[in-house]
């Protein structure tokens, strides 16, 4: 017997997943982007009483062969399945009970920049103009941004989070992963603390680098800029991985 009252299609529920679960509102919006390319493909709102295996299936066979890296599939894959199982468990559908089509995801060396190319990336800064909404100069928020990230190694979603009381003044910085809820302690350079310290005298604030607009706004800025560096096309993922490779100078 399926529950009469909630969402009916898988992007209405999905829209509306965070109302039951705890869970941040990235993955609330990867969600509701994984409902909408199953609805695009199908051609139809998707009512959740018509999942079916098959069709997963079908789908992410289709997605695959569009040319999506195995990782964006496989992460379909698992947003699907748990907007399927959550609708299954309110009463809504019934869950899925064969087996969906596997992704295989080669495994790939960690791609990063070096520490020179991060050093490019910063001498770049400096030629950016205009102002950033907190009140710094995009300058200073994108040089401050990338040390950050550098020291760190923080998902972005935990970087732009970030209270500034929770460094320390010699720049230890403790914090739960939002991801993984997994502690983490982190250490700042001195130059990275003096970049913080300075920001704060021009710009007083509560989190150390907020980004206060769209994801695809922030990915368009920073493509930009790696190509005002003249470095190797990447990806804000490739100062995280870097930090976990290389050593900078203080």
């Amino acid at each position: 017997m399926y529950c009469k009252t909630g969402p009916q299609t898988l992007s209405a529920y999905a829209a509306n997943y965070n109302l039951l679960r705890d869970v941040r509102p990235e993955t609330v919006r990867q969600y509701q982007i994984t409902a909408r390319l199953f609805e695009q493909w199908a051609g139809h709102p998707v009512q959740l009483v018509e999942l079916d295996e098959a069709s997963v299936s079908a789908w992410l066979r289709d997605y695959a062969a569009s040319g999506v890296v195995p990782e964006t599939v496989r992460s379909k894959k698992v947003g699907i399945l748990a907007l399927w199982r959550a609708a299954a468990d309110e009463g809504l559908c019934e869950p899925p009970t064969r087996r969906i089509r596997s992704v295989r995801v080669p495994y790939k060396a960690p791609t990063c920049w070096t520490w020179e190319e991060v050093s490019a990336l910063l001498t770049a800064c400096q030629g950016l103009q205009r102002w950033h909404k907190t009140g710094m100069r995009r300058s200073a928020w994108f040089d401050l941004a990338i040390r950050l990230a550098w020291d760190t190694g923080l998902r972005q979603g935990d970087q732009w989070r970030l209270p500034v009381v929770d460094i320390r003044p010699d720049g230890a910085v403790g914090l739960v992963q939002s991801k993984t809820g997994r502690p983490v302690l982190c250490q700042l350079s001195t130059s990275t603390v003096e970049a913080l310290r300075v920001s704060l005298e021009a710009a007083p604030r509560q989190l150390v680098t907020p980004w206060l607009s769209s994801h695809e706004t922030f990915d368009d800025q920073f493509k930009r800029l790696v190509t005002r560096a003249g470095i190797r096309p990447g990806t804000w993922k490739w100062l995280r991985r870097a930090s976990a490779t290389d050593a900078a100078p203080t």
